[in-house]
């Protein structure tokens, strides 16, 4: 059995998963399917692989949590640029 920490927060519409296990962590935004996580690639956003220089997971949750309070959505190019892409 895997030790495992799930959070799960709805917001404008939107819910984040936030996962993370012995092997990693991973953030996804639903129904928008934005993904980030750190399995295999280092810290990156799906589905692109685009590397990303934070690496801490509630740093990004954060900046997530933060953007989808301000627009209501997920705006993707503007939130790639707020996570340093």
């Amino acid at each position: 059995m895997k030790n495992e920490i799930t959070n799960t927060v709805k917001i404008a519409d939107r819910i984040i998963y936030f996962r993370e296990t012995e092997r990693g962590w991973a953030i996804v935004v639903i129904p928008n399917n934005f993904n980030v996580d750190n399995f295999y690639h280092g810290v990156h956003i799906h589905p692109d692989r685009a590397e990303l220089t934070i690496k801490n997971p509630e740093v990004i949750y954060n900046i997530i949590y933060n953007h989808i309070l301000r627009e209501g959505r997920i705006i993707e190019y503007i939130l790639r640029k707020e996570l340093g892409l």
